[in-house]
């Protein structure tokens, strides 16, 4: 809270920081650059004040329902309506992830797939969700602690593989028993001794930003995982982060309009392979 008195005028006046917004490149699990991004609240004309740590800060709201909206011209749109009330008193910040679109550089050794996809006629295929992950238990980003994992948790316990988990990082867990995979973006926390057993190591918290939808057990392996959405020109960029397989594959799941499609791409470690379109075919 900042603040501002007149005492020859008997007059106080109170700044108060009602909202930050963190926005994070998944890619690189770091603040965006402040100037590849314009954060606004629908229906306020004032703009956010940047802070040290590439947040922006908005002060003073007077509803309690915001409308974030991030625009840039190197990652995809994103938006996301808050509950001023909902956040923690004196730290009320809200974390966004940003995808990276097809104007994004990307980073030195960064693993990744650029794509376009069409239909059936070669035309664009706008706003199909794409899921990949890497199917492969050598390249597992962790393993799950807590004995059982409900369907409709959204925490679980895991000790994290040799790549640090950051937030933002998306995993897969493989269904069981035909069961189809499924995937979310993670928050960790550092678990404190106390909410360890003995011999289990460095333990996370997650936070998950989606219930589960399976139930899992302990051991079970978290995959690396991507996922986007393609824009207007059919083009998606799939980032993946931690340590992949040399010279292996992705098992993607394309969804739009009610329809799926499974298929497997080649991903390159340490590499963003640009692929020829991709055709949409339904059976």
């Amino acid at each position: 809270m900042m603040g501002t008195q007149s005492f020859g005028a008997q007059s106080t006046s109170v700044t108060r920081c009602s909202l930050v917004v963190r926005t994070t490149d998944i890619w690189t699990g770091r603040p965006a650059v402040p100037s590849t991004v314009r954060v606004r609240l629908k229906g306020v004309p004032a703009a956010p004040l940047r802070t040290s740590d590439r947040s922006w800060a908005f002060l003073d709201l007077p509803h309690r329902l915001c409308d974030i909206t991030v625009e840039s011209g190197i990652y995809l749109p994103c938006s996301q309506q808050v509950d001023l009330s909902a956040l923690a008193p004196g730290d009320p910040v809200v974390e966004l992830f940003l995808l990276p679109g097809r104007a994004y550089v990307p980073f030195a050794a960064a693993a990744g797939i650029v794509r376009i996809l069409v239909d059936e006629n070669g035309k664009p295929a706008a706003g199909v969700e794409v899921f990949a992950y890497v199917d492969d238990d050598q390249a597992a980003r962790g393993r799950i602690l807590d004995e059982e994992v409900l369907p409709g948790s959204k925490t679980l316990r895991c000790v994290p593989g040799a790549t640090k988990l950051l937030s933002g990082d998306a995993l897969a867990v493989r269904g069981k028993d035909g069961a189809p995979a499924e995937w979310f973006r993670v928050s960790p926390v550092r678990l404190s001794p106390t909410q360890l057993s003995t011999n289990e190591g460095d333990g996370l918290e997650l936070r998950l930003d989606r219930p589960a939808l399976h139930r899992w057990s302990r051991n079970h392996l978290l995959l690396p995982a991507a996922a986007t959405v393609s824009d207007g020109d059919g083009w998606i960029v799939l980032p993946f982060r931690g340590r992949l397989s040399a010279g292996g594959s992705v098992r993607i799941v394309l969804r739009r309009g009610g329809k799926e499609i499974e298929d497997r791409w080649p991903l390159a470690e340490g590499k963003t392979t640009v692929m020829p379109d991709y055709v949409l075919r339904h059976s």
